[in-house]
């Protein structure tokens, strides 16, 4: 199946070959672009876990939320992060 994928993409190694540079140069670039120091830090946040962020300490009633967040501004500050999905 992937050589498949790969033959209907790129049709000689050639082909293959800068198709791999593009894509690696462009996830190299992503990635540096997306870790440059710019001074700038997060605030505080709860812990997450992979994939689902912080969604399993939120409430589950939304009544409970403004509790939740004057909790969690005592313990982090006026301004904290939630984390949702993956990063």
């Amino acid at each position: 199946m992937m050589e498949s994928i790969v033959g209907s993409v790129a049709e000689s190694p050639e082909e293959l070959l800068l198709l791999s540079v593009v894509f690696l140069t462009t996830y190299l670039l992503y990635r540096r672009i997306g870790e440059s120091d710019t001074g700038h830090k997060l605030p505080p946040a709860l812990p997450s876990l992979p994939v689902v962020g912080s969604l399993l300490y939120l409430p589950t009633k939304m009544e409970d939320l403004a509790e939740f967040c004057m909790r969690q501004k005592n313990k982090l500050g006026n301004v904290f992060s939630l984390r949702f999905g993956p990063k």
